[in-house]
């Protein structure tokens, strides 16, 4: 456990119920005139947006609307750059899953630069970000990514040699974080399945990172035992809005984690594989989740080299576990056999549901990192743990 750390940048957050309503004085504050980025269908079908085109009429602000339908791609986010590149936007506000967020961030910075994004991302392009942009506005509709407190923006381009990088500076954080809890309720099952692992497996991963600090590990503990009695209600979509409440703002704190204490081997094994396959970034981490941290745990016991990553095991284990007084060995156990059983119960795909075969796993575990995760993991243990999740 570390005491010496630095915290990065947060948004202006207003969380709670109802406060979308707030979306409209704070654009207005930017300027009259608003580029609006939103998912495919779901939010424009809503109440919630009628509501907010007459609030936008009310108050004389012009807004552009542009629909981002899947994991934003450079082409994606360089075609909508072109169309209002000279149109004097005064603020970005993106409404809509991880995705659409993370469009709106890029957007928000390219929009000042003009060039192509790909110029900029991480391991990509040979631009460094300068950090300037257009105000910023994020609106969450699912409780998954934690874009809304992130600094970066993820871009994939999906193929053979695809990749899904980041366009990162700390001046990229949304200026305004808007967190409705109410939003999440349309979010289909699947999604509400995918986005909810993958919160979760942030903050677990974030907990247990070798990077981890006083301020990381207590937020990520904190968010965890708050969802703790939540995600599988609300993936059955028996949860109450105050479930939803505690799963919007396990996402929220699953941005901050992973942001100043990184995240493990399930995420890097996910940017390699949704490089190169159209598989959710959720499904992907829920479906790695079990096996990932049962390999771990195992390896951490046999090496015996890292004894504060088996307490924190332990005390994940004592959150989703009914008995009191038992070992540190069984409440380790204990949280790996509540990680099967999630896959089980919420019917988390398998990964060659989505074309993944075996003998991609060798390129794959090569391509993948393991940084910041308790352990490292070898070439031999990366595939694995990936041929766990092969049919």
């Amino acid at each position: 456990m570390k005491n010496h750390f630095s915290i990065k940048p947060l948004p202006h957050i207003h969380f709670g119920t109802g406060s979308i309503k707030n979306l409209v004085k704070v654009a207005k504050g930017y300027g009259k005139k608003t580029l609006l980025l939103t998912g495919a269908n779901s939010f424009v079908s809503s109440e919630h947006w009628q509501h907010l085109k007459k609030q936008f009429a009310d108050h004389a602000i012009d807004y552009s609307l542009e629909h981002v339908h899947s994991e934003p791609s450079p082409a994606v986010i360089d075609k909508i750059v072109s169309r209002y590149i000279d149109a004097s936007i005064d603020c970005v506000t993106a409404i809509g899953g991880g995705a659409v967020l993370d469009a709106g961030k890029a957007v928000s910075a390219m929009l000042v630069t003009g060039e192509s994004v790909k110029l900029f991302l991480e391991g990509v392009g040979a631009k460094t970000p300068d950090g300037r942009k257009i105000p910023f506005i994020a609106i969450p509709t699912t409780s998954g990514t934690g874009s809304e407190t992130t600094s970066n923006a993820v871009i994939t381009e999906i193929g053979e040699n695809g990749f899904k990088k980041s366009l990162r500076h700390d001046n990229y954080i949304p200026d305004i974080a808007i967190i409705d809890p109410e939003l999440t309720l349309a979010c289909p099952p699947g999604v509400t399945i995918s986005c909810s692992l993958d919160a979760f497996s942030q903050l677990v991963e974030s907990y247990l990172s070798t990077k981890s600090s006083f301020y990381s590990e207590d937020l990520a503990y904190g968010a965890i035992r708050r969802i703790a009695p939540s995600l599988i209600p609300v993936c059955r979509q028996e949860g109450t809005l105050d479930d939803r409440s505690s799963m919007s703002y396990g996402a929220m704190i699953s941005g901050i984690t992973l942001s100043n204490a990184g995240l493990g081997v399930i995420h890097g094994l996910a940017s390699t594989i949704g490089g190169r396959y159209n598989i959710p970034h959720g499904v992907v981490c829920g479906s790695l989740m079990a096996t990932a941290n049962e390999l771990t745990l195992r390896k951490l016991r046999k090496s015996g080299c890292d004894s504060t990553a088996l307490k924190k095991y332990s005390r994940l284990g004592r959150l989703f576990s009914t008995y009191k007084g038992k070992s540190q060995d069984y409440y380790q156990d204990s949280f790996i056999e509540f990680l099967h059983m999630i896959t089980v119960e919420l019917k988390v795909p398998l990964l060659s549901e989505y074309g993944l075969k075996g003998n991609d796993i060798c390129d794959i575990a090569k391509m993948s990192g393991c940084k910041n995760n308790p352990v490292q993991l070898d070439q031999e243990e990366m595939e694995s743990l990936l041929q766990q999740r092969i049919a």
